[in-house]
Parts: C-alpha cells; structure tokens; sequence
C-alpha cells in the first residue's frame, strides 16, 4: 500500500511554495501566510487524532478479538454453531478489551455467558464426552473449595451471587483442560437430544440421596434452594461435591443418563 506521508509532505511544500508568492507578489502579509500555512495543518492533526486514528485502532481491537474467539476453546465453535451468540461475545469482548482489561481476563469473564448454552448442550452430548465434563468440574469444585468455599458457591451459582473469573482462580493446568472438556462438550452435542432412561435415572438418584442422607441428614434439602440466605454454603459445595462424585461413581452410561435427568429437571 502506498504510504501517504511523501503525498502529503509533497502538499505542504506545495502550500508553502504557494504562499511566498503570494506574500511577494501580492498584500498578502507574512503573519496571514503563516496561518493558511498552519491552518491545514491543524485541521489534518484534529482529523486524525479525533477520527482517523481511533477507528483504525478500533478495526485493529476488533480483528484481534475477532481472533482471540476464533481461536479460544470453548468460544472458537461458536462463530458457526451459534452465530448470534458469538457477535454478542465479540461485542462484549471488544468493549472489555476498549475499557483496557486483558485478552486472557476479559475471556475468563465471560465464560458465565455459556452456562445456559452448556445445560442445554448437557442433553444432548455423548456418554463420554458427559462424563469428561463433569469429572473436570467436579476438580475444579475441590480446587475452589479449599481456599475459600465461597468460591465454590459461585462457581456453582452464578445466577445466585455472580460468578467467577476462572483464569484468574484455578491453576492454569486446571483451567485449560476445563476449556478443552468446555470445548469437547459443544463439539460432541450438536445432534437431538439424546433419550433417558428415567426408570433407571430415578433407581440412581434414589441410591446416591440416600447414601448422602447418611452424611449430610435434612441438611441435604439446601441444594433444592441455593438462592435462600439461611443455606450454608460452604457446606453446598461440600455436598455438590458428594453428590457428583457419587454419580461419577457410576458406569459412564448410567452416570450420563442421570445427569441428563437432572438437566431436564432444573435447566
């Protein structure tokens, strides 16, 4: 591309040439042939620091976000299974990324905006790639807990008390393998949701709640109402923990089949 520097130098030569003449050759006085010589020349600076200059930084920002989602796990899938979405994270993205937050902190912000698209991803997903996903969760419950179980809670529910940064909390081992089971999971999920066995979803359910009673008594009825200040939620966590690692326990299909079962039940 031809720079336009030497063009414009070679105009204001031009524009200063022009005006000596005019100064020798007409009543043109020297002060007033120095401010036409000037004038342009303001007028081109308030140009592009005003206009030029920012919307080609602002096309720069937005080709590098455009980037950064088509490349991320768990995001980069988006652009063509869920086109909408995407342009509301590049917007989003592109405006945390003006306001002068991180590439790596403005994704992990946004990682809350998924969790609708991942329940309803949930029901449709193979056995393992189910599995995988919730195993990976399940580590980052018990990472989260031991510093501070508040943590944990708004891992759990973030439409409760906001979410969380999860770049910014868990290990980055931990982290990126929870955005390759994330990007796992909308790869393996994008047929019909896959039919439940709710006979033998309720015979599962049924052995590992009662097994939970034995440790935890009434107190286990809390999960039913994580949004109720009086629950402990330290405790929710604790119990969250049991819970999943109790279906982990299960065969892979059996465990699948109950989480799509509680997927259906509280979206």
């Amino acid at each position: 591309m031809l720079s336009l520097f030497p063009i414009t130098l070679a105009a204001f030569v031009l524009l200063a040439i022009i005006i000596i003449v005019l100064v020798r050759t007409t009543s043109l006085r020297l002060w007033q042939g120095v401010i036409l010589f000037l004038l342009p020349l303001v007028l081109a600076n308030l140009l592009w620091f005003s206009w030029l200059h920012p919307r080609q930084e602002r096309q720069a920002l937005a080709q590098e976000v455009t980037t950064q989602l088509s490349l991320a796990p768990g995001y980069r899938l988006l652009k063509t299974q869920e086109p909408a979405l995407w342009q509301l994270l590049h917007r989003e993205l592109l405006h945390k990324r003006m306001e002068g937050v991180p590439a790596e902190q403005a994704l992990g912000e946004m990682r809350g905006w998924l969790m609708d698209l991942v329940n309803q991803r949930m029901a449709r997903a193979d056995d393992e790639t189910l599995v995988n996903y919730l195993r990976v969760s399940v580590e980052e419950m018990q990472a989260l807990k031991q510093p501070e179980p508040q943590r944990c809670f708004r891992f759990l529910y973030p439409q409760v008390n906001g979410g969380i940064n999860l770049q910014q909390v868990l290990s980055p081992e931990l982290y990126q393998r929870d955005a390759q089971a994330l990007d796992q999971l909308l790869q393996q999920s994008t047929g019909n949701d896959i039919p439940i066995d709710q006979a033998l979803a309720q015979r599962d359910l049924q052995s590992i709640v009662e097994k939970l009673y034995g440790k935890w008594g009434d107190k286990l009825q809390q999960l039913n109402m994580p949004a109720d200040t009086a629950v402990d939620r330290s405790a929710m966590c604790a119990m969250s923990i049991d819970l999943y690692s109790g279906i982990l326990a299960l065969p892979a299909k059996q465990a699948a089949n109950l989480l799509r079962k509680m997927v259906s039940l509280t979206g």
